[in-house]
């Protein structure tokens, strides 16, 4: 009889090849959002940390805490940060309180570059939902809806630890 932990590997090892093979067969379509853009998977991730509706930090990071977010240092966060700040894409600029602090936001070509990496998100997810039954579609639906509130719950405790990871 398997004991929770080996069936739990077991889950991760079948969750980890399902995931491949759905990466596999629906990447190309955001590969090319990123040839148009010309972005890299972290530059694509600093984008989307700094496009929030509650960061894991209050207000707009420093680099600092934009570095912990990443996992990088902050002389690689800070290259990359200057890089996108070329491209119009975020923004760098003096805290309020102390203008010693300097503070990074998306700009609005960052925004811009987000909503088309969403569209093509949405839909080369809608193309691959035509190809699901409506009892399929139900079943993906509903597991969505756990895997987005067990992340929530996620980053709820990882906010209560006062850890921006």
């Amino acid at each position: 009889m398997a004991t929770n932990a080996d069936e739990h590997k077991n889950q991760g090892e079948r969750l980890l090849a399902v995931l491949r093979s759905l990466q596999r067969d629906t990447v190309p379509s955001l590969v090319r959002v990123n040839e148009d853009e010309d972005l890299s998977l972290i530059d694509i991730a600093l984008l989307q940390t700094l496009d929030h509706d509650r960061a894991p930090f209050p207000g707009d990071p420093t680099l600092k805490e934009l570095a912990a977010v990443l996992g990088r240092s902050t002389s690689r966060t800070s290259r990359l940060v200057d890089r996108l700040v070329r491209r119009g894409l975020v923004e760098r600029y003096e805290d309020g309180a102390d203008r010693r602090v300097r503070r990074v936001r998306l700009a609005d070509g960052g925004h811009a570059v987000l909503g088309r990496i969403a569209r093509t998100r949405v839909e080369a997810q809608s193309e691959l939902w035509t190809h699901l039954t409506a009892e399929e579609l139900e079943s993906v639906v509903g597991a969505m809806e756990l895997l987005a509130a067990a992340a929530r719950r996620m980053r709820s405790e990882r906010d209560a630890r006062g850890r921006p990871e």
